[in-house]
């Protein structure tokens, strides 16, 4: 049984995968709650760990004590591995959470994709196709998840406070008003990343999107796409996805 750990910046999710590929229920746990959580227990289920971890060095330590005596193994993005290859500048700096949801996409759609993760960063990650049918990966950016962008206005604006407001054409309060854009900035980066990929690859691309304000940016986004909502998917656990594909390479 292998343990795929996505060990992010707020949260860890872990699943127990079987032999066939096939992941079981996902278990997750703020990061600051992971010394009483259930990972030491499902550890002792498999034989094999493989981990993404962009949350330090303190916290992958941490999970190294808490998932012994199984090995940790943490992955390191590569020129090439899953079908996918790396154009990052310098390759092992990209993201390992980064190079994990890549791998999973590409498996899914196999044609030009964007890949947003959009926790509490929020990364927007382009692949085209090479004549080989492997996937490229072109570049990406990352911005501030809509928590954050909220939180910076709290901080530095006295008159505006963090509440649930909605997303809507023309806001009349001030919690729909930061919402709406929140999620404009949010969407404005995916489209403009969905039209230079578009441009790039002559087609429009999938979208694909996971993490824990998937669902609200999905539905912002189908607003203003022109694009088919079959374009747009929300994929559960993709980091943990890519992980798994990444088994038989890295262990």
């Amino acid at each position: 049984m292998l343990l795929v750990i996505d060990s992010g910046n707020t949260r860890t999710k872990w699943a127990l995968v079987d032999g066939a590929g096939v992941m079981q229920e996902t278990t997750v746990c703020l990061n600051t709650d992971l010394a009483t959580s259930q990972l030491k227990q499902s550890a002792q289920k498999a034989n094999q760990a493989l981990i993404a971890n962009v949350a330090g060095e303190a916290l992958a330590h941490q999970i190294t004590k808490l998932i012994a005596p199984l090995r940790a193994k943490f992955i390191v993005a590569k020129r090439q591995a899953g079908d996918v290859i790396n154009h990052y500048e310098q390759v092992e700096k990209l993201g390992a959470d980064r190079w994990a949801s890549l791998i999973a996409a590409w498996h899914i759609t196999h044609q030009p994709t964007v890949v947003i993760n959009a926790g509490t960063a929020i990364t927007i990650d382009c692949l085209s196709a090479d004549n080989d049918n492997k996937g490229l990966f072109l570049g990406g950016t990352i911005m501030p998840g809509l928590f954050l962008m909220k939180a910076a206005l709290t901080h530095n604006a006295a008159q505006l406070k963090i509440g649930e407001g909605r997303y809507i054409d023309f806001p009349l309060s001030t919690q729909n008003a930061i919402q709406t854009g929140c999620l404009n900035a949010a969407i404005g980066a995916i489209i403009m990343m969905h039209n230079q990929l578009q441009h790039a690859c002559g087609l429009p691309p999938k979208i694909l999107i996971s993490g824990g304000d998937a669902a609200k940016i999905a539905d912002a986004l189908l607003i203003h796409l022109n694009v088919d909502k079959n374009h747009v998917m929300i994929v559960e656990n993709l980091v943990l996805q890519g992980l798994a594909i990444l088994q038989k390479e890295t262990i």
